[in-house]
């Protein structure tokens, strides 16, 4: 079943990617939430109590794979954690390189059992994160390294997305087995490709992983971070179920490139708004946005990305709300 036959339709489904004010919310701290299943669960548990969006993704982290590889991997500051470094710079260290079991490897478990002790206990969807294989690939060869290689070595870039993809694909389905019913696949890293580079080394790479999101039972959806609007083209040719847009993009050009069929997820500022404004400016900016689109059936309102900690929860109770401003 696509992602689209999973919508509510009593409503307009409103989805923000709320993981961080959950921890703040939660009293913990970004690290502890990210290596302790209990305090995870903690944290999503009191997302669901509170707001009960139609689909609740559990906290961004855009490191558990390519920790799970071998990559050093810091928690500098109480959010996000980053990697040290990128040490994957040739075909024998690549070649050295094998996939990760999910039930075993790194943090990849965590993710796991968060999933499954979340199962069947939402009010909507549960949704997981999959790092994308060239964002995958850019953390380990480092994304400036990538980027030329794309020019100068595009047998080892190639190959490197290829086998970031063999880890994503094992990972998404191990995700969607543990009790996810949407897999986010974020390529961040991606936005700075032209739409023929993008053609030629992220479409049927994103495609397999797509595939096998589907095939477990899952739901795909494809987030590219900052303004992605000269990739709609070839992200469209991604066979995913929907498109997470980030706040720069003008979201009827989407709705042009895709069909009926693919579902579309945003775009509301997570800083300028979100974080920055208060109640008012958040149903300012969702109700510009559901008159716009609001009658489209496959459009869901949200975030244009990861909400920041310091997000107001307040202003996600007004997000939220639109869910009932825009009912169908």
């Amino acid at each position: 079943m696509k992602l689209i036959d999973r919508l509510p339709t009593d409503h307009r489904p409103v989805v923000p990617l709320m993981g961080y004010p959950g921890v703040t919310a939660a009293g913990r701290k970004a690290k502890a939430a990210l290596t302790e299943p209990v305090t995870h669960l903690e944290c999503m548990t009191l997302l669901e109590n509170r707001f009960r969006p139609d689909a609740l993704f559990m906290i961004m982290d855009l490191t558990v794979e390519a920790e799970a590889l071998g990559l050093d991997v810091t928690f500098e500051t109480d959010g996000p954690p980053s990697v040290v470094s990128h040490p994957i710079d040739d075909a024998a260290k690549l070649a050295a390189l094998k996939v990760p079991d999910p039930r075993r490897s790194g943090r990849m478990p965590l993710f796991l059992e968060v999933a499954a002790s979340l199962k069947g206990k939402l009010s909507g969807m549960l949704g997981a994160y999959c790092i994308g294989p060239f964002t995958l690939a850019a953390e380990l060869a480092g994304p400036e390294d990538l980027a030329i290689k794309t020019i100068t070595d595009p047998d080892f870039a190639k190959s490197a997305v290829d086998f970031s993809a063999e880890v994503g694909r094992a990972y998404a389905t191990a995700l969607v087995r543990a009790g996810a019913d949407v897999v986010a696949i974020l390529e961040p890293t991606a936005v700075m490709l032209s739409p023929a580079t993008f053609e030629q080394f992220c479409a049927e790479p994103l495609a397999r992983l797509g595939a096998t999101v589907r095939s477990e039972g899952g739901c795909p959806v494809l987030h590219i971070c900052g303004d992605s609007t000269h990739l709609f083209g070839p992200m469209a040719t991604c066979g995913m179920d929907g498109l997470s847009l980030d706040h720069p993009v003008d979201l009827a050009k989407a709705f042009e490139a895709v069909g009926p069929g693919t579902v579309v997820i945003g775009n509301v500022d997570p800083v300028g708004v979100m974080m920055e404004g208060d109640p008012q400016s958040v149903r300012k900016a969702s109700g510009i946005l559901i008159e716009r689109f609001g009658d489209l059936p496959n459009y869901v309102l949200g975030t244009g990305c990861d909400l920041p900690g310091e997000t107001p929860l307040e202003n996600i109770d007004a997000l939220m709300a639109m869910r009932e401003a825009a009912g169908a």
